[in-house]
């Protein structure tokens, strides 16, 4: 959830401006492209299986062109809502609508990893929290007419790029916003470019090397930007640079040799297309549609740890001799090209339903191990009422109770194959999840139309953020609607097994509905937008919904984050939907590398700073700070543990064996002793990863004590699992 936090980074400055094609600059720049299998094809066309409704308490902004849904979960979300005065990062840069009367247009920042702020106490280790600070206007593009009124006007609006228009008596100063964008680009039609500094311009000198005017300027804080025009550019005092000649201007900051910004200079992304496939290895592309014309043909482009770590060879060979730091996640590398093209590495074929982890995969049970089970399997099948437990007005608790019935019935029909307790088991999983797709429950689902997504009544209507932990506000759709696809797919499979098969079938369309609402796939659905959640630059998704927030988006579970992508795996599998199985499995993949960068910490982590990486997990990661904290309590055990709920047979393939035994002994075996609540029994699971025995005996106990489960969790699943896995 997000409404607020410890160590804010507080004061914001404003956000940020999109781009068009001018004359004399006009020439498209087309890409190489990498051909590969399209993964990104619809799940569904049809209409969303839930009511349609067309109240949503937060309003559209103004729009100059926006024929798609609209994202909500994504890195420009702060132009979107609010006074869409707060930063935008696009990384390494952030940029914002800045109203200051002296200072009214679009400003741009970059803050160094020496300007990083670490609390509360700096000299301790690890610190609690750290930030970049924001609000720093190094340079700010504007024009002498927007001083006298102008509208801000956001369109084109895309899962990668977005714009931003400043209109003035039908002229504007344009800006495309693209993720990992090289250059801040303003296009000026019918407008004199202005460039204004609050920290100051101590020296402006005009340079040879570009097609296109070129000028360095050197701030009081001694860093040094380039800067491209299309027109002559002249200084005015020491915070102003003016020029008279409408067109292209093009900021960067200096940060090593020149030469490669002169390459691209004159040229800049105005959208990216995603292409993928999944086969023996998950291989995922960056194709950038160039407006303008640059030397090389290309433009710079910067990339993230997680993405340079495995650039193919061709990508690899672009890079040029620029490194600038980003907020949350290492240094960024610099690419004079056209493309990226990453070879990530898939989960295993293997892991699927059964138990699994790198220690041993799955073992089987032995049959004492198996004579346990099943007597804890006669007490929790008989007592646990998943019909009624699930009957809540969250979908996130809900989603969380029926994936604990649905692990209970995996249990005791492919671990027990105990036949009159798995049809026991399955009928209820059937009535609960009856009520949830005739959207009976407490609080009925909506189709809302106006940013076109499915989202609880629950909060609806009064305009209560609060209520479901912001699911009407588009907060966590991904932690919610995962659990329900997980558990759906499970109760699919035992439906096949031990049932009449229809479950598929009555259930297909509603969960299809859920995958499209957090993972549509493609343009193609126009009742979606597309990968709501998941950031395909950042490597993971953002769970920060219809909120601005002056750090940027955030999540603050990664475990939940790849459940839902395990969940619409198994779905896929399920449904034989092969593209989307291998979609899941390729997002799974990237996910894995980019959380354990920058959600989970081994000793050999070498992203995050030296000063924080000792608290083993992030806490909540925003795009501009992390903060080793929760949105509901700052106990070590519910940092810790909502990283890793729930534990399932993928939770392995993230949380490796020497990470877990490491947070285990550096953050946990201290603390879980003292425990007397559900956190207790996450802990105790998340321990099989690395020691499933000790695991299994504490599950297993004669003096087990329910108290010690959380909400989502049985027994039953914890010693199967445990057990499965070599305990």
């Amino acid at each position: 959830m997000q409404l607020h936090s410890r160590g804010s980074s507080l004061a914001m400055p404003p956000p940020p401006i999109p781009p068009r094609d001018y004359q004399g600059q006009q020439t498209a720049v087309q890409k190489d492209q990498k051909v590969f299998n399209s993964l990104f094809v619809p799940v569904s066309c049809d209409p969303p299986a839930v009511p349609c409704g067309s109240v949503h308490p937060v309003p559209l902004p103004k729009f100059y062109k926006q024929d798609k849904p609209v994202q909500t979960n994504n890195f420009y979300g702060n132009l979107l809502v609010g006074e869409q005065t707060l930063p935008v990062w696009t990384h390494p840069y952030s940029v914002w609508y800045s109203k200051d009367p002296d200072y009214v247009g679009l400003g741009i920042s970059h803050t160094a990893s020496s300007q990083k702020v670490f609390g509360d106490d700096p000299n301790a280790n690890p610190v609690k929290y750290f930030f970049s600070p924001v609000g720093i206007c190094s340079l700010l593009l504007t024009s002498q007419q927007l001083q006298h009124g102008h509208e801000l006007l956001v369109g084109e609006c895309e899962r990668f790029s977005c714009g931003v228009r400043f209109d003035c008596s039908g002229k504007s100063m344009s800006v495309k916003l693209v993720q990992g964008m090289g250059f801040v680009t303003a296009v000026y039609d019918g407008l004199s470019p202005m460039i204004k500094s609050k920290v100051g311009l101590q020296n402006f000198q005009q340079k040879q090397g570009s097609e296109l005017k070129k000028y360095v300027a050197t701030l009081f804080d001694q860093t040094n930007w380039v800067i491209y025009s299309s027109g002559d550019l002249q200084l005015a005092d020491a915070y102003t640079v003016v020029g008279t000649t409408p067109g292209l201007v093009q900021i960067a900051k200096l940060c090593g040799d020149e030469q490669p910004y002169d390459a691209a200079a004159g040229a800049y992304v105005d959208d990216m297309t995603l292409s993928g496939s999944a086969d023996s290895v998950g291989r995922y592309c960056f194709d950038y549609k160039l407006n303008g014309r640059s030397a090389s043909g290309k433009t710079i482009q910067w990339a993230l740890p997680h993405q340079y770590a495995v650039f193919d060879q061709s990508t690899a060979s672009e890079a040029v001799n620029m490194t600038l730091d980003s907020t949350c996640k290492g240094p960024m590398k610099a690419y004079l090209t056209k493309q990226f093209v990453m070879n990530e590495e898939l989960p295993p074929a293997e892991v699927q339903f059964e138990p699994w982890s790198q220690l041993h995969g799955f073992t089987g049970y032995s049959q004492d191990r198996l004579d346990c089970i099943r007597q804890i399997a006669n007490e929790e099948v008989d007592s646990f009422d998943v019909v009624n437990a699930s009957n809540t007005d969250s979908m996130y608790t809900a989603g969380k109770i029926l994936d604990k019935g649905a692990f209970m019935l995996y249990v005791v029909a492919f671990v027990l194959k105990d036949a009159q307790l798995a049809r026991i088991q399955l009928d209820k999983m059937k009535r609960a999840f009856h009520r949830f797709i005739s959207n009976q429950q407490q609080a009925p689902l909506v189709y809302e139309t106006n940013w076109k997504g499915v989202v609880s009544t629950g909060g609806l209507n009064d305009g209560n953020f609060y209520v479901d932990f912001g699911n009407c506000f588009y907060n966590d759709h991904h932690f919610h609607y995962g659990y329900h696809i997980h558990a759906a797919a499970l109760v699919a499979l035992a439906d096949q097994s031990y049932g009449d098969g229809s479950f598929l079938k009555f259930s297909r369309a509603w969960v299809d509905t859920l995958i499209r609402d957090v993972a549509n796939p493609s343009k193609e659905d126009s009742y979606f937008p597309v990968f709501r959640c998941f950031d395909f630059f950042n490597g993971h998704s953002f769970a920060n919904g219809l909120f601005a927030h002056g750090d940027g988006k955030d999540e603050e579970s990664s475990s939940e984050d790849y459940h839902c992508y395990y969940g619409i795996k198994l779905w896929g599998l399920i449904t034989g939907n092969s593209q989307l199985e291998k979609l899941a499995s390729l997002i799974l993949g990237i996910e894995k590398r980019a959380i354990n960068m920058y959600m989970l910490y081994r000793s050999d982590n070498t992203v995050v700073p030296p000063n924080f990486k000792a608290n083993k997990v992030s806490g909540i990661l925003f795009e501009n700070k992390i903060d080793h904290a929760t949105y509901f309590g700052l106990n070590k055990e519910y940092i810790h543990g909502i990283h890793m709920l729930p534990i399932t047979p993928m939770s392995s393939y993230f949380r490796d064996p020497q990470f877990v035994e490491e947070e285990w002994n550096e953050q946990l075996s201290s603390v879980v002793g003292s425990l007397d609540d559900g956190w207790k029994g996450i802990l105790m699971l998340n321990r099989a990863l690395f020691d499933p025995k000790s695991s299994y005996e504490f599950f297993a106990a004669p003096n087990f004590q329910y108290k010690w489960l959380d909400n989502g969790m049985s027994r039953l699943w914890a010693t199967a699992f445990s057990a499965g896995i070599g305990g």
